[in-house]
């Protein structure tokens, strides 16, 4: 997979590209910079955004943290391999650094919860210093049962660390995860916000990504991009597309 490497102080200001020509050209690439939120149900394609991302922004030169909550170090290495990602020698070089947390079968209630919500926010912080982006996937078991308080707390975090540390994150999330309200109260602190789906169009199922929200965009982006995943080409996009309403 080729595509032309972005110098990330350009004339345009600090962008996170997500080294893949089709999206960087709809989209610009994430603000440098910005808190984000990536929705989405089962299998509509978050954690592949969220490598896309990491892909793009390791080749850019920037330092990777990538927590993830439903896989291992070496199961995200090769699952991104097999997408013609290879990460392997970022990872040993100490520029990708992978964080398994493991969430899945425990007793989840308010109490762990907010345990887990602090522990990770304390661990972010410990280390930011060789940090660019800030990869989280998912948040989803960790605030299904906490209360409003401590989700809003963590963000509140984030939303801190984006705007006096200049770090970048990239959270993704199922949209079933918080009540309505609380979800409106989250997607405010953000500054970009996008929403995949499984879809059918022309009798034919496709994943879309709806750009809801990207706060310093480069250019106007008002289309939801229809893809799919592709062992040959990594993340490819289809010619479906929806102008939004």
């Amino acid at each position: 997979m080729s595509f032309d490497n972005i110098d990330i102080h350009s004339e345009q200001g600090n962008l996170l590209t997500f080294g893949n020509p089709e999206l960087d050209r709809r989209i610009g690439g994430l603000p440098i910079p910005s808190l984000n939120l990536i929705e989405g149900p089962n299998d509509s394609g978050k954690t592949i955004i969220s490598q896309q991302i990491t892909y793009g922004a390791l080749v850019n030169g920037f330092k990777v943290l990538f927590i993830t909550t439903e896989g291992t170090s070496k199961g995200l290495i090769n699952q991104m391999k097999s997408l013609h990602w290879n990460v392997e020698d970022y990872f040993l070089n100490g520029d990708l650094k992978i964080t398994p947390l493991h969430t899945a079968g425990m007793a989840w209630n308010s109490e762990i919860s907010k345990y887990y919500l602090t522990a990770l926010t304390n661990f972010v912080k410990k280390k930011l210093e060789r940090i660019d982006v800030v990869i989280i996937d998912s948040l989803t078991h960790l605030v299904t049962h906490a209360d409003a308080n401590d989700v809003l707390d963590f963000f509140s975090s984030c939303r801190y660390i984006v705007d006096t540390l200049s770090k970048t994150f990239i959270i993704t999330m199922h949209p079933y995860a918080l009540d309505q309200d609380l979800l409106i109260r989250i997607r405010a602190f953000c500054d970009g916000h996008f929403i995949l789906e499984i879809r059918t169009f022309r009798n034919k199922s496709a994943l879309t990504m709806t750009i809801s929200k990207l706060r310093g965009a480069t250019q106007p982006v008002n289309e939801i991009i229809s893809f799919e995943v592709s062992p040959a080409f990594g993340i490819k996009i289809l010619p479906f597309m929806t102008a939004r309403g």
